[in-house]
């Protein structure tokens, strides 16, 4: 994603919060999940419904709902919505409703 500001309730995470949730992405992301196998950096996090933007290793993003639950999860767990580049990944930011 760009730098520009985020909108509410988009949040942008800096290193001191992003390892949480890339820790967490990684504990829940299990074979036959759409992001497995993908490194995961975390990069902007929804305050109204927890949802987190994830910047994957073959330069797409995702949005994220994780489950917190700190164990792989049966698939389609944790739900992902794939958003491919930085332009759609700030479309859907901007258009996004919880």
């Amino acid at each position: 994603m760009s730098d520009r500001e985020l909108r509410e309730p988009w949040l942008r995470l800096g290193a001191d919060h992003a390892p949480t949730f890339e820790n967490e992405a990684r504990a829940e992301v299990a074979p036959g999940h759409a992001l497995y196998g993908l490194g995961l950096r975390a990069v902007a996090k929804c305050e109204g419904c927890d949802d987190v933007v994830f910047r994957a290793s073959d330069n797409t993003f995702a949005i994220v709902h994780l489950t917190w639950t700190g164990k792989p999860e049966a698939p389609p767990w944790p739900l992902a919505t794939r958003l491919g580049g930085f332009v759609a990944a700030e479309t859907a930011l901007d258009q996004h409703e919880h």
